[in-house]
């Protein structure tokens, strides 16, 4: 201690004056000790003599035997041992229900117990600071020893209690550390009456029942989470170490050692203990207080090792769960007129940083609030990591992270779901148990439906075949709800690219957030003249986004049709319109992509929505604001709202009444000098028969085996044109979902000459489980085999098959310590094998000598792995995936690229809806519900109303020279476009789109161009790649050598008889095509099929007054 404190008297601090210097604290000690042993004792003799009790029976019953049966039956009614037992038992179990508190009387008793225990340690505390350890007062004439007493009472009751509920009474009476306390505490209290002087002595001990607070908490339902209650405990068990500590070496400094006669005792306060003991904790140890006594010096000893290891743990985890408490565990506060969305399910860095990328893209800035909403990611994690915590910083403006789970209600209720704009689901699409993880966003599902059935959800799913159980919840809503399947999407855009290659990048472009100033950013000086070329017509393509805007009137009563919109969006607004959305009379709103003029929504009414591509929201908002009076002279930039802009009321009028009436549909006669084009050519019919499933969409066949469609490679086949698909899977991988390939490639908006015939090349075991579901579509069939067997892959032709596409399933078994760069090994090993192979020249009739020329299509897993796909690529292997050689020429996909999906279906509710009826082709809500009920594909019944559907848009994939020789070989003689002037005259893009659209209604997407036109590489080392140029401008140079991708309107050539009996499929040996002997017949499909969108208002409509119209 300091040396003020040496010269201190220390006699009153220890002994009071009134004492003559005897001391009796040993007395104290003994009683508490003796209690104690006495107890042990006493317990010991009682288990001896209920063991000497049991032995009795045993006995007694060798006596009975020699008395006579009256005696046996009176000794037998006269004592029953079960009724002292029940009697006993009954007084244990009252006695555990009290202590237990789990009833209101033992609620109130563990409470009072902990209330009574907290009024002790406040006299102690008050004792320590105005009396010695040792006083020689009455306890008649002390308050405190009075109360004190008062309350040792009631803890003896209490005392009493616990015993006899105890199990194990030999166990409670040594090992219970609230047995010790009583002690310590409550005999000293009757000794002080006997002897009539105080002992201060170990009422510190009273600290210790703080240790049930936690539970008294949770009694009065103030704790509910689990980080509450351990922060709690955490906390009770750091004050109880470190006050009681402090009552100790305040007892033996203040006293003294007695064998040194009490002679190094000092004056100390129980403050000043208190901060020795915190300062020795932490290691710190300033020195200015230190102890005397031998026995304190031995226990800081002890404590130092103890408290020194509680310290250093409680610490650090007490100031974890305060910040995260402080960070992540408190309530939304909700903002006036913001909006917000909820993220959740599979929550990591690198899916957060892909989908925040996308969501809070600069390109979703806009005037409308809408695109101006918060993100409140809910996730349940032990720790955020410093990388998480960093992407939460760089968006801490927009972005706020809640540790919370979607399955609690009180958790739903602290993020403000119900005034949620959103939930969004997020799925993991690396999940080595997809429908495990499928049936966990289910059940995040259910548990928001049920906490508000209107929330608006849109949620991941891996598997196709999972959405049946979305439909089974009842809450579930088909207009504002959606499912994004990933499988499905996957599956129908690499299908799509057999068709047509390429489609799935400029798909995957269209649906990515990019701004023009990033791509141009993306175009660096190490790039070579030749990349540099095409990747700048690539990057403008791919900076192009799908824009949703109303129409203005002059759509309305000036162009009137959707063919003269489309052309005067692309030559005078330079963006593309490519389908529209229409508002019927009962309100249901269609979607029409590309209408011809043999559609009802091929002319423009009032308050109709384009579907644009456009580079920003701002190039899209031209068709929404562009009047005649203002903007007929100026340039499509300087495009902005003028003063003859209104917003129309929700009636539809032109009043200001309130808009509860649903608009009047104004739907205009199509124009009498287009009469003649509206009558399309006779359908014809043809002798041989084929049909549909019920819905139409697709072809349909009888059920075949699995054997029946199983190429024998060791007899030659005929196979050409075909599409190959090798898989890689073990007998227990999950399914792929192969049906999703099957369909866009049987849909009924081809003829079924154009069906090419679908080879799929894997594990037998993997490909029986996927039969079931692709058994009834026709011209499918599978190789039991190695898609690395060479051999196997000669036998099927792939060197005149028009694509081969290579997919993974995912492991069954996957190893967390595998490098993910090996992930897609198998695919790349395969892509790296067909391309090495040759073929005899004399055996093939097309030009293909090798497996380069080989159309392939590769699945990845991991983009970063796409620069193994091409050797003679000079990609950086640092650039993102969109501007790699191989996704630009569609030879490869990633599922990454479907990430943006989700953004894209919350800002617009039919982004997936066109996405659908171009990729899967033309699945509609009824033949889900259909497969959702297990019975597969089924036949239909060929008639007039089923068969209509097939007359809806496809995309196809021709040459830009066949389109201009057909199309100036049909022309008009007001056509200014002719065989001989067409290509001297350096024609552009537009010059075809708009002769496309005005005489074929065909509506141009983009081009597929030879990678090396205008290179400096010599011809005979050009490459045949092409790369995807999506909706180029119309100045666009066009070239004979590129293909043009075009929507059109399906027209069949023949429809099948009614209710026929389908032929059998030919064997794969015969796969010819018949002649076909076509017949006219006079039915006219009078319209083709539509597509039902999201039923949601439209609110941002345009009002002209009379006095504006021409």
């Amino acid at each position: 201690m300091d040396e003020n404190n040496n010269n201190t008297s220390t006699t009153s601090r220890s002994l009071a004056d009134s004492c003559s210097g005897e001391r009796y604290w040993f007395a104290f000690l003994l009683s508490s000790l003796a209690t104690y042993f006495i107890g042990v004792i006493a317990i010991l003799l009682w288990r001896c003599g209920a063991l000497i009790y049991k032995r009795g029976p045993t006995m007694r019953h060798r006596s009975r035997r020699l008395l006579s049966i009256a005696e046996k039956q009176e000794l037998s009614y006269g004592f029953d041992p079960m009724n002292e037992r029940n009697w006993a038992t009954v007084v244990k179990e009252y006695a555990a229900k009290l202590i237990s508190g789990q009833q209101l009387p033992g609620k109130i008793l563990v409470i009072a117990v902990v209330v009574l225990s907290l009024a002790s340690l406040v006299i102690y505390f008050y004792d320590v600071n105005t009396q010695p350890i040792e006083s020689c007062q009455l306890w008649t004439q002390s308050l405190t020893q009075q109360l004190d007493l008062i309350f040792n009472i009631f803890f003896l009751f209490y005392f009493f209690l616990r015993f006899v509920a105890a199990q194990d009474k030999l166990r409670f009476w040594c090992l219970d550390i609230h047995s010790w306390v009583d002690y310590f505490t409550i005999p000293p209290s009757f000794t002080a009456i006997v002897l009539g002087r105080n002992w201060i002595g170990m009422r510190f001990f009273r600290i210790a029942r703080i240790m049930n607070i936690p539970d008294i908490l949770q009694f009065l339902h103030i704790l509910r989470s689990s980080n509450s209650i351990r922060l709690t405990r955490m906390l009770c068990l750091l004050f109880t170490v470190w006050l009681s500590a402090a009552g100790f070496v305040h007892l033996v400094e203040n006293s003294g050692d007695f064998f040194n006669n009490y002679s190094n005792s000092q004056s100390i306060t129980y403050f000043q203990c208190v901060y020795f003991l915190i300062v020795t904790m932490s290691t710190v140890g300033y020195g200015d207080y230190h102890l005397r006594t031998t026995i304190g010096q031995c226990f800081i000893i002890f404590f130092i090792t103890g408290g020194l290891a509680l310290f250093a743990r409680a610490i650090p985890e007490l100031a974890e769960m305060l910040s995260n408490k402080k960070k992540y565990a408190g309530n939304y506060r909700l903002e006036n007129g913001k909006k917000f969305v909820l993220v959740c399910g599979h929550i990591t860095f690198t899916s957060m940083e892909n989908f925040l990328k996308d969501f809070l893209h600069e390109d979703r800035v806009s005037s409308d609030s809408f695109y101006d909403a918060d993100v409140l990611i809910v996730d349940k994690k032990h720790t955020v990591d410093f990388e998480f915590q960093a992407l939460l910083k760089r968006h801490f403006t927009r972005v706020k992270y809640f540790d919370a789970t979607v399955m609690d209600p009180v958790d739903l209720e602290r993020v403000k779901l119900k005034r949620s704009a959103a939930v969004l689901i997020l799925a993991n699409k690396d999940a080595t148990d997809p429908d495990g993880e499928d049936a966990s966003n289910i059940m995040r599902v259910i548990s928001i439906k049920n906490y508000h059935s209107d929330a608006k959800i849109i949620v991941q799913l891996l598997q196709y075949h999972n959405k049946m159980h979305l439909m089974n919840i009842p809450a579930w809503n088909n207009n504002t709800d959606e499912a994004v399947c990933i499988a499905e999407l996957k599956l129908g855009l690499i299908a799509e690219s057999c068709l047509n290659p390429g489609f799935s990048t400029m798909i995957a472009n269209i649906f990515a957030m990019r701004s023009d100033t990033e791509v141009a950013g993306k175009l660096t000086e190490k790039d070579s003249p030749d990349r540099s070329m095409w990747l700048k017509e690539y990057l403008r393509g791919a900076s192009l986004e799908m824009y949703t805007e109303t129409l203005s009137n002059y759509f309305v009563h000036d162009l009137k049709n959707f063919s003269d919109a489309a052309r005067f969006c692309l030559v005078e607004l330079n963006i593309l319109l490519f389908a529209i959305e229409v508002c019927e009379e009962n309100g249901q709103r269609r979607l029409a992509i590309n209408p011809d003029r043999t559609s009802q929504y091929y002319r423009i009414a009032k308050r109709t929505r384009g579907f644009f591509l456009a580079g920003s929201s701002e190039e899209a908002s031209r068709a929404r604001y562009y009047c005649r009076h203002c903007h007929c002279e100026q340039k499509p930039e300087s495009i902005r709202k003028c003063s003859h802009y209104r917003m129309e009321d929700l009636s539809g009028g032109g009043g200001g009444g309130g808009g509860g009436t649903k608009p009047r549909r104004e739907m205009s006669r199509p124009r009498s000098e287009s009469n003649s084009l509206i009558q399309s050519t006779p359908i014809q019919i043809a002798t041989k028969p084929f049909c549909f499933d019920t819905t139409g969409m697709f072809y349909w066949c009888p059920t075949l085996t699995f054997e029946q469609q199983t190429i024998d490679i060791r007899v030659k086949c005929e196979l050409t044109h075909h599409v190959i698909c090798c898989i890689f899977a073990e007998e227990s991988s999950p399914v792929i979902g192969l049906r999703s390939f099957v369909m866009p490639l049987r849909a009924s908006n081809f003829d079924d000459n154009e069906l090419k015939s679908i080879v799929f090349i894997g594990n037998g075991v993997f490909l029986r489980k996927e039969w079931r579901h692709i058994c009834n579509f026709p011209k499918v069939h599978v190789v039991d085999g190695s898609p690395n067997d060479r051999a196997t892959l000669r036998a099927i032709n792939i060197h005149l098959c028009d694509m081969c596409v290579i997919l993974s399933s995912s492991s069954s078994h996957h190893d967390q310590r595998q490098d993910r760069y090996l992930t897609d090994k198998a695919a790349i090993l395969c892509s790296l094998n067909i391309k090495a192979m040759s073929f005899d020249t004399e055996c093939t009739s097309t030009d293909r000598r090798n497996g380069t020329s080989i159309p392939l299509m590769t699945e990845l897993k991991n983009d970063t792995n796409v620069v193994f796909l091409d050797q003679d690529d000079d990609d950086d292997p640092n650039i993102d995936l969109y501007m790699t050689q191989p996704f630009a020429c569609g030879t490869s996909f990633a599922i990454s690229v479907l990430d943006s999906l989700m953004s894209a279906t919350y800002f617009n509710e039919n982004a997936l809806t066109i996405l659908r009826a171009l990729i899967t082709g033309g699945a509609t809500p009824e033949l889900e519900k259909i497969l959702a009920e297990g019975a597969g594909m089924t036949q239909g019944s060929n008639s007039k109303e089923v068969l209509n559907n097939r007359r809806r848009p496809r995309v196809v994939l021709l040459p830009a020279e066949n389109l201009v020789i057909e199309d100036t070989s049909n022309a008009k003689d007001n056509s200014s476009i002719t065989v001989g002037t067409f290509w001297d005259n350096d024609p552009t893009y537009g010059d075809l789109f708009v002769s496309l659209l005005t005489h074929r209604d065909w509506l141009c997407l983009g081009l597929y161009r030879l990678r090396d036109n205008g290179s400096t590489r010599p011809a005979s080392s050009q490459s045949s790649k092409r790369v995807v140029i999506c909706s180029p401008p119309r100045t666009f140079s066009l070239l004979k050598t590129d293909l043009i991708y075009v929507i059109q309107q399906f027209q069949p050539k023949y429809d099948p008889p009614l209710n026929i009996v389908p032929e059998p499929i030919k064997s794969i040996d015969n796969n010819k095509q018949s002649n076909l002997t076509p017949a006219p017949i006079s039915t006219v499909i009078p319209m083709p099929f539509t597509i039902v969108s999201k039923r949601t208002p439209i609110i941002d409509d345009i009002k002209i007054t009379d006095k504006d119209k021409i």
